[in-house]
C-alpha cells in the first residue's frame, strides 16, 4: 500500500534501449548493437508517482532494484528509512575503475551504437545512492559514467558531468554539503518521501554531447559500487529522452514542447528562446523544483527571448500556457 513505484526487473537490452529512445516527434537517433552486462535483478523498467522528478523510464543499479521486505531486501521502491544494500557478487568495470582509481564491484552496463541525424545527442537522468549522506567525501564514492566515443572524440568523453563543468557527477561532487567536498547542493535532493528508498539523489540532469550528423557513435552507460559491494546506487533514465537534432543557437540542444511551440536550449546560460508557429498570447513561468517562481511574464510575439542571466545555477521548470487555446506545456532546463 505504501509503494507507488512500479518496477519490472530483468529486462532485455533491447527493451531498455527502446524505452529510452524518443518515440514521438523527430527523435533523430538510430540504435544498434545493443548489449547488457548486468545482474538480472539490477536492471529494469519503472513507472509511477514519486519525488524523483521522472515518472517513467529505465533503472540501472549496483544492487537489486525491487524491494522484497519479507527477505529484508530493499531496492529503489521503499521509504527513506529502509536501507538499500545488496551485494550481488558480480564483477566491476575496468573503465569505471580507471575513472575512480579504486576497486569497483557489482557493475551494471548498458551499451549500444547510435547514429544521430543532428549535431547533438542528449537524454535526461537522475543519480541516487544509499551512500548519501553518511559517506560523502569518502572512498565509498560509487561511480557511474555515460561514455561516448566516435568521430571527433579522442578516446571517450563522459557525458555525466555537473552542468557547466567537466566534473563527473558522483556522491562527492553533488551532495548536501556535509563533509566539505560539494559546491553543488542545489542539484541535490534530501529524500524525505515515502516512495523511494535512497537517502539522497540528484535533481533531473541532462547529459548532452555534440556529434557529427550521420556518424556512428558508441554509448556506454555504466554504474558500480566502489571500494565495497554494499549500499546500492542507481541511475534512473527518463523514457523517450534519448534524442538528437540540430542545435539552435549554436552549441546548445533544443527541446520540442509540442507542434506549436519550441523552447530552447535545454542547458542555458544567458538566454532562453521561444518560437511559436503563430503569434499568440503566451503565459510563462520559470520555477525551481520547489515551486519558487523566478521569471513570470506574458508574451505574444512569434519569436522572443527571455533573459536568464540572473537565474542561479540549478534545474528549473518552464511552464507555459497558450491563453488562446488553453494548451499547456512543461519543460525542464538546466542553468549552468
Amino acid at each position: 500500500c505504501q509503494a507507488q513505484l512500479s518496477l519490472s526487473p530483468n529486462q532485455t537490452a533491447s527493451t531498455l534501449v527502446n524505452t529510452l529512445v524518443a518515440t514521438s516527434g523527430t527523435s533523430g537517433v538510430t540504435v544498434s548493437n545493443v548489449q547488457l552486462n548486468c545482474d538480472t535483478s539490477a536492471n529494469g523498467l519503472f513507472s509511477g508517482i514519486s519525488n524523483l522528478g521522472i515518472s517513467n523510464g529505465i533503472v540501472l543499479g549496483s544492487g537489486s532494484i525491487q524491494s522484497d521486505p519479507l527477505n529484508f531486501t530493499y531496492g529503489l521502491d521503499g521509504v527513506a528509512l529502509d536501507v538499500s544494500s545488496t551485494a550481488l557478487g558480480t564483477s566491476g568495470d575496468n573503465d569505471l575503475t580507471t575513472i575512480i582509481s579504486a576497486p569497483t564491484y557489482d557493475a551494471c552496463i548498458l551499451e549500444f551504437d547510435l547514429q544521430p541525424v543532428g549535431n547533438f545527442v542528449e537524454f535526461e537522468y537522475i543519480f541516487g545512492s544509499e551512500e548519501y549522506p553518511e559517506y560523502n567525501c569518502t572512498a565509498f564514492n560509487d561511480v557511474f559514467a555515460f561514455l561516448i566515443s566516435g568521430p571527433g572524440i579522442t578516446g571517450t568523453d563522459n557525458m555525466a558531468i555537473v552542468p557547466g563543468s567537466t566534473i563527473p557527477v558522483s556522491i562527492n561532487s553533488i551532495n548536501d554539503g556535509t563533509g566539505g567536498c560539494s559546491t553543488n547542493q542545489s542539484l541535490y535532493v534530501t529524500n524525505t518521501g515515502s516512495t523511494v528508498t535512497l537517502d539522497g539523489f540528484t535533481t533531473p540532469l541532462i547529459a548532452t554531447h555534440t556529434v557529427t550528423p550521420g556518424s556512428t557513435y558508441h554509448l556506454k552507460m555504466a554504474l558500480a559500487d566502489v571500494s565495497d559491494a554494499i549500499f546500492n546506487s542507481y541511475v534512473v533514465l527518463k523514457a523517450n529522452s534519448l534524442k538528437s537534432g540540430s542545435t539552435n543557437p549554436s552549441g546548445v540542444s533544443g527541446l520540442q514542447a509540442d507542434a506549436d511551440l519550441q523552447v530552447y536550449p535545454s542547458i542555458v546560460n544567458e538566454e532562453l528562446h521561444f518560437r511559436q508557429v503563430n503569434a499568440q498570447l503566451l503565459s510563462i513561468a520559470v520555477r525551481d523544483l520547489q515551486g519558487k517562481v523566478f521569471i513570470q511574464t506574458q508574451r505574444n510575439e512569434k519569436s522572443f527571448v527571455l533573459d536568464t542571466s540572473s537565474l542561479p545555477q540549478g534545474v528549473y521548470l518552464v511552464n507555459t500556457q497558450n491563453l488562446s487555446t488553453g494548451k499547456r506545456s512543461s519543460l525542464r532546463i538546466v542553468k549552468q
